[in-house]
This record gives C-alpha cells, sequence and structure tokens, in this order.
C-alpha cells in the first residue's frame, strides 16, 4: 500500500493555508493533458455519494459532507480503490468563498482541474478507510450544484452533485462517433476525450474539456446560452483543431440552449474523414507501426503450440485479450476463459471474405465487382481486433488520440450492425453487387482500419 502521510505540523499548516486564502480570488484556467479515451460504455468505477449539509450556528459555519463508493454498491464505502491511483476532486464555487477546512487534510490541495477549481484528495490514506471527504466554509451557505471528479488510471469522470451555493442548473452532454450517421447518440455509440466545449452567454463565459467518456457539463444560472465546439481554442492541449481536421461533422456544432431547468443532450456527433486520414499515411505525414493480422495471427499461432521464437509469450498475449474485453462493444470479443488465445486466433484465421492464399478458405461465390470482400462485418471484425491488439501492445498510428477515438468508432459501428445469429460472421450471406468505396460505414471502417495495420507479411516475431 503507497502511504501518503504528511507531519502533523504540515497538516495544520495546510489548514491555516487554506483558511488564509479567503481573500484570494485569482484562480489559473483549466488544463489537463491529452489522456486516453473510454473505449467502452463502462460508467465511473467509483462515485462520490452526497451524504448531508450542516450547520454549525456556533461557529458560523457550513460542511459538506461526501463519501467515495462503488458505482455499483451504492450506500457503503468504496472497494479496491488502491489497484489504481485515485483523486477525488470537489468543486469550490466562487459564491462560497475558500474553504475554512477540508477532512482528511493530509493529502488534500487547492487548485484547477478539468472539472474546475476545488479541493483534491489523493485516496489511499490509511486514516481514512471509509473514504469520507468533507469540505467546511464560513457563513450559513446553501446548498447547490457543484462538479465533482474521479479520477483513476488517467481517466477523468465528471459528476454534479449536491455542494455549496444555490440556483444554478446543468448543461450537459457528450462530444460522440456517430457510428450510423444519424446524429443522435445511442449507446453504442462512444465518446471523444479532451475536447472544449464552450458556453457563452449570461456574466461570462465557461469552457470545459469532455471526460474520458467524452461527456460535459456546465453549472449555470437561469438564462439563455450558446454551447459550442470550436475548431481552433486557446489550449494548445485539447483535441479540438485535431477533431476539425481528420474528422467530419454529423452534427450542428454550435447550438442555443434556454438553462432552468436542467438543459441535457446537448450532443456533438463526428465521423472520420476516411480520405483525408489515408491520404495523410500515403503521404507519410501520419505514421503507423501497426503489424498485419497475419503477422498477430501466426503469433497466437506459436504461443498456442508452444513454441519459442515469438515476439510476446502466453501471459502478455493474454493480457493484450483481456484488456480489449474490458472495453468490447461486441459479444465476439468477450471470450471464453481459457480458450481466449484459440477464439482471439479463429477470429483472425476468419476467411469469409476471400481466399488470401495463406491458409483455409471459407468457400464463397464471388460476386463481380466486390474486389474479394464478401461480408463486410467479419472483414472490420477481424481488421479491428488487429488494431486492438496493435493499440494495446504501443503499436498503430503514431496519433495515439486519434487511435482511441478510431476504435470507438469503429466498435459502434461493429454493435450497429452485428448480424442476427453470427458469432464470426461465417454464417452470413454474402452481401450482393459491387462495393463501392466508403459506400457504407463497414465499408470505410475496414479501409481506415486495416490502413493502420501496415504490412500483410506473415511474420510473427521480433517486437
Amino acid at each position: 500500500m503507497r502511504n501518503w502521510k504528511r507531519p502533523p505540523i504540515i497538516a495544520v499548516l495546510f489548514v491555516l493555508a487554506m483558511a488564509a486564502l479567503g481573500g484570494c480570488t485569482q484562480r489559473e484556467p483549466s488544463t489537463m493533458a491529452p489522456g486516453q479515451a473510454q473505449l467502452s460504455e463502462a460508467i465511473a468505477p467509483y462515485t462520490l455519494a452526497f451524504i448531508s449539509r450542516s450547520y454549525d450556528s456556533e461557529n458560523n459555519t457550513t460542511t459538506f459532507n461526501y463519501q467515495l463508493q462503488n458505482t455499483t454498491s451504492p450506500g457503503s464505502p468504496a472497494t479496491g480503490v488502491l489497484a489504481v491511483l485515485t483523486n477525488v476532486f470537489v468543486q469550490v464555487p466562487d459564491c462560497a468563498g475558500a474553504p475554512v477546512s477540508v477532512s482528511p487534510p493530509d493529502g488534500a490541495s487547492l487548485g484547477t482541474v478539468a472539472a474546475g477549481y476545488g479541493v483534491t484528495w489523493g485516496v489511499g490514506y490509511d486514516e481514512n478507510p471509509d473514504f469520507n471527504y468533507s469540505v467546511t466554509f464560513a457563513g450559513d451557505i446553501s446548498a447547490g450544484t457543484v462538479h465533482a471528479q474521479i479520477t483513476r488510471g488517467g481517466q477523468n469522470f465528471v459528476q454534479s452533485i449536491t455542494g455549496a451555493c444555490e440556483g444554478t442548473f446543468e448543461v450537459s452532454g457528450y462530444v460522440f462517433t456517430d457510428a450510423d450517421q444519424d446524429g443522435a447518440k445511442s449507446t453504442s455509440e462512444l465518446g471523444v476525450s479532451n475536447v472544449t466545449v464552450k458556453l457563452t452567454g449570461g456574466e461570462s463565459t465557461q469552457t470545459v474539456k469532455t471526460d474520458s467518456d467524452g461527456h460535459y457539463v456546465f453549472l449555470a444560472s437561469e438564462d439563455t446560452y450558446t454551447v459550442s465546439v470550436d475548431s481552433l481554442t486557446a489550449d494548445n492541449t485539447d483535441y479540438n483543431e485535431s477533431l476539425y481536421a481528420d474528422w467530419e461533422q454529423t452534427t450542428t456544432q454550435s447550438r442555443s440552449v434556454t438553462v432552468g431547468p436542467d438543459s441535457a443532450n446537448n450532443n456533438f456527433g463526428w465521423e472520420p474523414d476516411v480520405d483525408h486520414i489515408i491520404a495523410q499515411v500515403d503521404a507519410g505525414q501520419l505514421t503507423t507501426s501497426g503489424m498485419s493480422y497475419k503477422w498477430w495471427r501466426k503469433e497466437f499461432l506459436r504461443v498456442i503450440n508452444h513454441q519459442h521464437n515469438t515476439a510476446y509469450n502466453e501471459a502478455q498475449l493474454l493480457d493484450f485479450v483481456h484488456t480489449i474485453e474490458g472495453y468490447a462493444l461486441v459479444d465476439e470479443y468477450n471470450f471464453t476463459p481459457g480458450n481466449e488465445l484459440q477464439e482471439v486466433f479463429d477470429i483472425l484465421n476468419n476467411h469469409a471474405f476471400g481466399e488470401d492464399n495463406d491458409g483455409s478458405a471459407i468457400t464463397l461465390t464471388l460476386k463481380p465487382g466486390d474486389q474479394g470482400r464478401h461480408d463486410e462485418y467479419a472483414f472490420l471484425l477481424r481488421e479491428l481486433l488487429t488494431f486492438e491488439l496493435n493499440h494495446v501492445s504501443g503499436r498503430g498510428f503514431n496519433d495515439v488520440q486519434l487511435r482511441t477515438t478510431l476504435i470507438n468508432w469503429a466498435e459502434g459501428v461493429l454493435k450497429d450492425n452485428t448480424p442476427t445469429g453470427s458469432t464470426l460472421g461465417l454464417e452470413r450471406s454474402v452481401i450482393g453487387g459491387p462495393q463501392r468505396v466508403l459506400s457504407s460505414p463497414l465499408d470505410s471502417a475496414g479501409k481506415i482500419i486495416t490502413k493502420s495495420n501496415g504490412a500483410t507479411g506473415g511474420g510473427g516475431t521480433g517486437g
């Protein structure tokens, strides 16, 4: 266990220093380093639950109490927290003033994170086994709505929670990958992280970055606002410029919202500009270290057969597979325990779209002009698994956020086009007629994902 202990005298000085901040109002703008996008429908593993608000009339202070809990089992202290470093954040709004104390004081700090300005605690302190947190303010502070943020494993999960001050409403939504191109976000369409969203109107302009699920939340008073995703921002660490360069809008990127009550589902959809990304690869502007499905197929086969001339051992390949399972949307990427390597090999060895002279092929009748791609779903299933193996092993496009966002989009494309009664695409009927370039999301995804997977050589050795 990692101990985060601060000598008692320092803890006392920290509390005194926080009290002295009461007259300090200057705050730094919010910054967040680009993080890996969340690759699943997963919600935050933990949530910060509001417990109570109490007013101490004798000392004229108000305390807001919270507890870190598991999302799947609310009502009791969180478990399994120390597996990955976790931070807890509670916003301190201007209307409340600086806190006079926080609990626990060890490891607490005042500053700006992606969700705003407030108090951050590092989780894992021996003195706080029940993960209870509190912020105390001078005066009788009414309850309102503030931001809370849980940071775990490099991912940020932002929520709204009861906190200091009153009279605020939520403006929220997602920046998402629009797999079916209809402009409406579905549960199988995943988010784009690290995108700056702007809220204009009222007394000031606010900006916030999307979290690992592509979600954003503003707190605003009753009024009319404009919420937008701009192509140019003052933050050189966000994804906005690359988003506009490599992706195409499927919705308007600016809209008017009326606040009071809350305004939710202000979503902004995007799909990849496939021609542009492929042109960048062909011109050498976007490089890839990805290996082909043939390379990975041979690697898995050699490990299954206990051969020694491999780039990875069995434990490493299983780690890759389990990471992919953690963010898979389609059942085909949820593998049977104890048989994972064989099932991955079976997908990599799937030739439902024609013979490639490198293994047993499924016998299909050729269709004129279809260039050998008889089953777009089976093709993308194999190539995306290859892409994800490249990604989790540190290979693929040199632009990491492009990789993760493409995975989010392609997973959604597969989910939206999953055939009925089929697992590996081997039982599907052949798609009739010629397949035109970029004629469908399945076709587009297959082309761009294959481009990142690099050369088609057999390989299977080397790092």
